[in-house]
Order: structure tokens, then C-alpha cells, then sequence
């Protein structure tokens, strides 16, 4: 689930460990199934959140702000809803959602939005211990 938390999808997986992809494809279902995601998105944030590192120092502060409705639109991404349902939730269109997708990767950094999700949630998690313990910590 680390890698595709990175971004990566099943076949690229399967090339770098030399497995078939329907094996890297069956693991990421079953992983979906123990984290109670409804999508590989879901679950990378939610395998993430619970046995990724927290890194305090993932802030980049060159990158732009996200918008409050990119931050909508990233959550519920999360969450693995999809772009029709996003948009009918915050009352834009899906071509709207599409723009919000594209310039949260941007400013992410993120390849997908599967790694755009993870890395908001690092950075958010990051944001969290740096106000709890009043410094950047270690990195």
C-alpha cells in the first residue's frame, strides 16, 4: 500500500516486485477490504494515516495554498467518492471538480489523486504536531 499511496498503479507495482499485476491488483482489493475503503484512494489515505511515519517536516511552503473548496473536494476524495458525486455535494460541476483534481496534484505534487489525497492528510498530520508541539520537530 506504500507505493500506491505514492501514486503508483498496479502494473507499475508489479514491475518494481517482479510479481504478476493481477497479484498486486487482488492485494490492493483485499487491502481495501480490511481498511473498510470503498476505492484504492480511500485506502492509501486510510493505510496512511494509520501506519504511515509522521513526518513533521513534509511542509512545503512554496507551494500555494489550497482554496477552501480544493480542500472540499480533496476530502471527499479521500473518501473515495467520486468526481459526479464531489460535485453534487459542493454544488459545482464535475468539470469544476476535474479543475480543483488537477491543480490539488499540482500543488501537491502528487502524480494522482490517490497520492494527492495521502499527501494532503501528511501534510495536514503535519501541520497538527507542529501546533501541538510549537516547532518543525524532526524530519
Amino acid at each position: 500500500m506504500e507505493r500506491v499511496a505514492c501514486g503508483d498503479n498496479d502494473a507499475q507495482i508489479a514491475a518494481l516486485l517482479g510479481i504478476g499485476q493481477q497479484t498486486v491488483t487482488q492485494y490492493v482489493r483485499s487491502a481495501c477490504i480490511k481498511l473498510d475503503a470503498p476505492n484504492r484512494t480511500a485506502a492509501a489515505v486510510r493505510y496512511d494515516r494509520r501506519y504511515g511515519q509522521q513526518v513533521a517536516g513534509r511542509l512545503q511552503p512554496d507551494r500555494p495554498p489550497l482554496s477552501p473548496q480544493e480542500r472540499q473536494v480533496i476530502e471527499l476524495a479521500a473518501e473515495g467518492i467520486g468526481e459526479v458525486q464531489i460535485a453534487k455535494q459542493i454544488g459545482v460541476s464535475t468539470s469544476t471538480v476535474k479543475k480543483h483534481l488537477l491543480s490539488l496534484r499540482q500543488k501537491l505534487g502528487a502524480p494522482n489523486r490517490t497520492a494527492a489525497a495521502v499527501e494532503y492528510y501528511r501534510q495536514a498530520g503535519a501541520l497538527s504536531y507542529m501546533k501541538k508541539t510549537g516547532g518543525a520537530g524532526e524530519g
